[in-house]
């Protein structure tokens, strides 16, 4: 019992508070959040175990609070779920996408693992009740082996996860600042490169994208999430979003093929033309 309870006390201990994003999310602009006129403001407070270690499966306690440092317990779902966790790796090699469960006292309470040691970003999705879309960033360091660094291939624009081929293209090639920007992913079957079947709404939507600027200490600035435009080809998917400048970014577009959540991922480099 005395061992649980210093465990507790850790945890505790190791509490991180998040720098939230106040107002509403404007996803009708394609993934561009911007804070707007704040009504309310909102963080995360996140509890790990007080040493996490490479392969280790561990909990994480997300408690989301109100400007009074008071407890929200009322949340709305949007995109079918309270709360959407992106997980990634500082350096973008790793990606994961989770769903935390509501435990009815404003704590979300999910378990994870990573393959690798080194830092973490958390970007937490939420939507407290009558109020905009908050997204919360929280850090992890996790102990261990660290991953060889590798230099990204940003030229890439076809990858193969399972039996589907997936074709990126992006227009136009350079833009200028805040200029709206198509992404388009072609899915076709590798067998015969005929456009893929059996695909299913990801999430109330066609499909999703995640795009992480890589930044030296990754914020919300970084971050970008799109839904698919609900017009065209099942196979064919599009996105319009808005690359907030010069740089270096990590894509994942994911879909439901037979069911199954796939996810692709490529690296881009944005050049951008004079503002005006």
């Amino acid at each position: 019992m005395k061992k649980n309870y210093l465990q507790v006390i850790m945890v505790i201990l190791l509490m991180i508070t998040a720098s939230t994003v106040n107002g509403q999310i404007d996803h009708s602009k394609h993934g561009s959040h911007s804070s707007g006129s704040a009504v309310k403001s909102f963080k995360a407070e996140m509890s790990v175990p007080s040493e996490i270690r490479q392969e280790q499966i561990f909990p994480i306690t997300i408690l989301i609070k109100d400007e009074k440092e008071r407890n929200v317990t009322r949340f709305e779902t949007f995109q079918e779920k309270l709360m959407h966790l992106i997980i990634v790796s500082d350096d973008l090699e790793f990606f994961r996408h989770l769903h935390p469960d509501y435990k009815a006292d404003g704590s979300f309470l999910t378990e994870t693992s990573f393959p690798d040691a080194g830092e973490y970003t958390l970007f937490s999705d939420y939507k407290p009740e009558n109020s905009g879309e908050q997204i919360s960033v929280l850090k992890l360091r996790i102990k261990g082996t660290a991953r060889p660094l590798t230099v990204p291939d940003t030229k890439k624009t076809e990858i193969i996860v399972g039996d589907v081929k997936v074709s990126m293209d992006v227009s136009p090639k350079t833009v200028k600042t805040n200029e709206e920007t198509t992404v388009a992913f072609d899915l076709k079957m590798v067998s015969d490169d005929s456009p893929v079947k059996g695909l299913h709404p990801f999430l109330g939507e066609k499909a999703h994208l995640v795009v992480i600027r890589k930044s030296e200490i990754l914020n919300v600035n970084d971050y970008i999430h799109a839904h698919a435009m609900k017009e065209g080809e099942p196979s064919l998917i599009k996105f319009k979003t808005q690359f907030p400048s010069a740089g270096i970014y990590k894509l994942w577009c994911q879909f439901n093929y037979k069911n199954e959540v796939v996810t692709a991922d490529f690296v881009q480099h944005r050049d951008y033309s004079p503002g005006l």
